[in-house]
């Protein structure tokens, strides 16, 4: 049997402490689903205000381009 360094027993030790853990501290695929979508909806959003106080053209190009994207 191999010897365990000090850093592959921590290892080890985090390891299994986490796949104690129940599952309902790990979020589910369809909340974590939401959230992303979230993020990239608030994103999008941020970036065509900036964009759009310089060209209010690209606004309105980027929001049909933006609202395709979220909605595929």
């Amino acid at each position: 049997m191999p010897i365990m360094t000090t850093a592959k027993l921590v290892e080890h030790h985090i390891i299994r402490q986490l796949l104690k853990r129940p599952e309902a501290v790990i979020p589910a695929q369809g909340e974590r689903f939401w959230v992303e979508r979230l993020i990239a909806v608030l994103a999008t959003t941020a970036g065509l205000v900036v964009v759009g106080s310089y060209f209010e053209e690209v606004v309105w190009a980027g929001m049909a381009i933006a609202t395709l994207v979220t909605l595929r």
